[in-house]
Parts: structure tokens; sequence; C-alpha cells
């Protein structure tokens, strides 16, 4: 299991350190990123469809080596990637080209790993999480009990025992997506070179190429036995485009003025700690501080004497006899209620400000003068805020762990810890949001309406049956079991979405940041 957490964790890292490195090598914007994360979400809004529709006409059959069609399957559906893709890449460099922007070859390096990195991080890393989750949970289950038809069997036995054993098994979908965000860096470079040369063969190169490595992916993983050889098949396939992408490489392009790396953490350092004192002065961590315990401590008690608060109401008494006897669990659950409400109210509050009323002020223009770089100056207010409201999570905890324990029974200690790591997870969310607005803004007025909308847009993208396992929402669902029952399923699929969302929220504030002028 460890292993497969490492794999999943380098999947939302090595994208991102990648893109880190090329901004250090070259003087690359962050909005490119974003425009290559926008290319390959929109390609999967019809590539989906797509594939659905043809399959309804028959045309796309089951991705099965033993239907007499399966080669033809296997083509389509190579096909249909790669026809999806490269449009979607297309209509992108169309309207890029249009405003003069993406006219060296290390902008379309961004806009690859775009692309490519988002698959990796946003899909791939969040789809293989919540499938490592959901084998975890069936451990030790009666699989005969489950009524699947016998190939699903097999192949659900053999996955669970491949969780059992410590193999190559893990890092699989790792190398999987390694050669794929090189292969989404290649095609963008070949995109790219077709509008910039006017020639629409390396369009069609990169639809064909595309096209190549799915349908081999669809094909040869139903035919071979041996998943190793598949790779190697990746690797020689990968290799004429690995060869073309160096020599293709920039090598004059423009060098960033960046200090060393080790300069601008020191300068991220001396940030943070101006920002927590900063909170300190204008006692803001107090306030969380005081609110958080007060709730934590408070709810417990509001569960317990609720009903005895209703007797004392002229006209209540029938209604308090119809409250059943209080338990833990409705500690918990007055605990979750008031926490989330008022969590949510306080990460606005106090984040609608952090970066519109410093460009208000005239104050942020002053600071990056020192010189502090950016990606700084907005991080550490991030990161400031999340150690703040991490206090605030641990001490309101403690303070419901403990009345909880004197008036019901006690919660499993370590499972609401873990629980309340999950409401700071989700909070984070609501941070992120915030500091985007604030960004974004130019007044803190304009950056709370910013926030508020975006925190609207959030909450309601639970309501969809689709996105709401993957939503914040779902961190809450998923806290509000953690330490009252003995086997909580663990929702990897949850964890990942709302930490590569907070990595894009942040990235997004970068990318606005960058642009400005103050």
């Amino acid at each position: 299991m460890t292993l497969y957490i490492l794999s999943i964790s380098l999947m939302l890292l090595l994208p991102l350190t990648a893109v880190i490195w090329l901004r250090r090598r070259f003087v690359v914007p962050w909005w490119l990123f974003l425009v290559g994360a926008a290319t390959f979400a929109a390609s999967q809004a019809y590539h989906l469809p797509l594939n659905n529709w043809l399959t309804s006409l028959g045309i796309i059959g089951p991705v099965n080596s033993g239907d007499p069609d399966f080669w033809r399957t296997a083509v389509i559906l190579g096909l249909s990637a790669g026809l999806c893709e490269t449009a979607a890449r297309a209509v992108g460099y169309w309207l890029l080209f249009r405003k003069g922007a993406a006219q060296r070859r290390e902008d379309a390096l961004m806009v690859g790993l775009g692309h490519g990195g988002i698959e990796a991080m946003g899909l791939i890393a969040t789809l293989t999480a919540a499938q490592l989750s959901a084998l975890w949970a069936m451990r030790g289950t009666d699989l005969t009990t489950l009524n699947l038809p016998a190939e699903q069997l097999t192949f659900l036995s053999g996955q669970l025992q491949t969780l059992g054993h410590i193999t190559w098994q893990p890092f699989a979908g790792l190398l999987e997506r390694v050669l794929a965000v090189i292969l989404h860096v290649i095609l963008s470079l070949l995109v790219w070179q077709a509008f910039r040369q006017r020639n629409l063969l390396y369009g069609l190169a990169a639809l064909l190429y595309h096209a190549l490595f799915d349908f081999t992916a669809v094909y040869l993983s139903q035919t071979l036995s041996q998943v190793g050889w598949l790779y190697l098949v990746f690797l020689a396939l990968l290799l004429p485009g690995g060869v073309w992408l160096w020599r293709m490489w920039p090598v004059n392009g423009e060098r960033p003025s960046t200090q060393p790396i080790s300069t601008e953490l020191r300068l991220f350092g001396a940030a943070l700690r101006k920002e927590m004192q900063q909170q300190w002065r204008t006692r803001r961590v107090l306030v969380v501080l005081a609110v958080f315990t007060i709730f934590g401590l408070g709810s417990p008690l509001l569960a317990k004497f609720t009903p005895q608060m209703l007797t004392m109401i002229e006209g209540a008494e029938q209604f308090a006899d119809l409250i059943p006897e209080p338990t833990r669990v409705d500690a918990m659950t007055q605990y979750i209620k008031n926490i989330t409400q008022f969590g949510f109210i306080i990460a606005v509050l106090l984040g609608m400000g952090a970066v519109a009323g410093e460009k208000d002020k005239g104050q942020a223009a002053l600071i990056l003068s020192k010189p502090l770089p950016r990606w700084a100056f907005l991080l550490s207010k991030f990161m400031a805020q999340g150690l703040l409201y991490a206090a605030a999570f641990f001490i309101a905890a403690l303070g419901a762990y403990y009345y909880t324990t004197i008036l019901f029974e006690p919660f499993q200690f370590g499972a609401f810890m873990a629980g309340n790591g999950l409401l700071l997870l989700w909070l984070l969310t609501f941070t992120a949001v915030t500091l985007l607005a604030s960004t974004l803004a130019n007044n803190i007025g304009t950056g709370a309406g910013i926030a508020l909308l975006g925190a609207v847009m959030l909450l309601l993208a639970g309501s969809i049956p689709q996105i709401a396992p993957f939503a914040p929402g779902s961190l809450v669902a998923w806290a509000s079991q953690l330490g009252l029952e003995t086997a909580v399923p663990f929702q990897g699929g949850s964890l990942v979405a709302n930490a590569m969302l907070i990595i894009l929220l942040l990235i997004s504030s970068l990318a606005a940041f960058e642009t400005q002028e103050l």
C-alpha cells in the first residue's frame, strides 16, 4: 500500500516539478500551463460522448481480445483520441497565435506539460487512488458473493493478490504517466510547428502519432500476457519523437534572471514569518483560535443539553420529549456542522484581502521590490493561513474529544484526529479559492464577491452525482464517519482530487499575479 501511495504522490509532483524546472530554465508564463490544461479538459468534453455514441452505433465493440472485431475497436479508439485531442490543441494554438502569444518553442513545451500534467495529476492519479481504495476495502471479502462474471472475478482476484505483494506493479502507472507526459509535450510541439510553419503535415503527424500510441495501448493490453513488454513497446514508439524533441529543444531561449533556489527559499521563509507576525499583530490568530475553541468545546455540550434547554422554553416542552437521547453521533454531527459553517466564513473573511488589500494600498509593490519572488509572496500567504487553520483544528478537536469523552462515549482518537485533517484539507480548498479571488481583484470588496462566487460553485459541484465523490464536500462526509465506526472505507480519490484542486487554484493565482502591473 505504501508503494502505491508513493506512486500516486509522484504522479502529482513530477509534472509540477517539470514545470518549475522549465520556468527556471526559460522565461515561460504560468498561464500557458493553464491553456494546456484547458485543451485537455475541452477535448474530453466531446471525446467521451463521441466514444459513447460510436459504441451505441456498434462501431466500437468490447475491449476484449476475444471479440472478432477487436482490432477495429482498437483502431477507432486510437483515432478518436488522436482526433479529439489534436483538434483541441489546434484550437488552443489558433487562439494563442491570434493574440500573438506562444511564439517560442519553450511556450509550446509549457502548453504540452499543462495538457499531459493535468491528465496525470487531475485524472489518472485521482482514478488510480479511487480504484485502489475500492480494492483495499475488498480485502478479505468472499468475491463469489458479488455475483460477478467469471472474467471480472478473475481480474479482481488478480488485482487483490497484487496488493498483498511488493512488486513493480505500483510504479507501472507512474511509468506510463511519465511516458504519456513526454508524448504530450512532443504532440504539443508538433501542433505548434504546424501553426508556426503553416504546414498541416505536422498536425497530421501529431494526430497519427497519438492514434498509434492509443491503438497500441488498447490492443497490446489485451493481447500481451506480460505487461512489461507493453512498456518496452511504448519506449520504442516514443524514441523517434524523443529524438525529434531533443533536436527541436530551444537552446538560445530567453533566460530568466532568477536567483538561486536556496536564496528564493530563504526569502519565502522570511515572507512566511512576516505573514505570521502580521496575523499575530492584527489579532487574527486569537480570533480564529477562539472561534474554533468555542465550537470545539461547545458542540458536544450543545448536543447533550439541547433537549434540556427546550424544556426551559415555554411551549416547547412537548418537542423535548420527541428528541431521542443524545449520543456521541449527535456530538460529531454538531461539531462537523459548526466547524464547517463558521470555518468557511472565516476562510473567506480572512483571505479576501490577502492580496487585493495590499495591492490597493500599494504595499504589494513595495514588498516585491525587496526583491521577493512573486510566488513566495503568494504562497507565504496561503501557507500562513494553512498553519493557522491547522493549529485551530487541533485545539478544536482536542476540546471536542474531551467533552465528548465526559458526556458520551469517547471517539476513536486517532481516527477522529485524521477526520480533522480531512476537514483542514476541505477548508484549504476554500482558502485557495479566496486567494485566487483576492489575486484577481483590485480591492477587498471585489475579492469578497469573487471568493463567494467561487465557493458557491464548489459547493454546488457537490450536488452533481458524477462529481460529488470527488468534490470538497466528500471530505466532510468522510470525516463525519471517522472516530465513530470501526471500519470506514478509505476514499483516496476524494483526497487526491482535492489536493489537485488546491494545486490548480494556486497555479491559477500565480498565473494571474505574474501578469499584473503593480
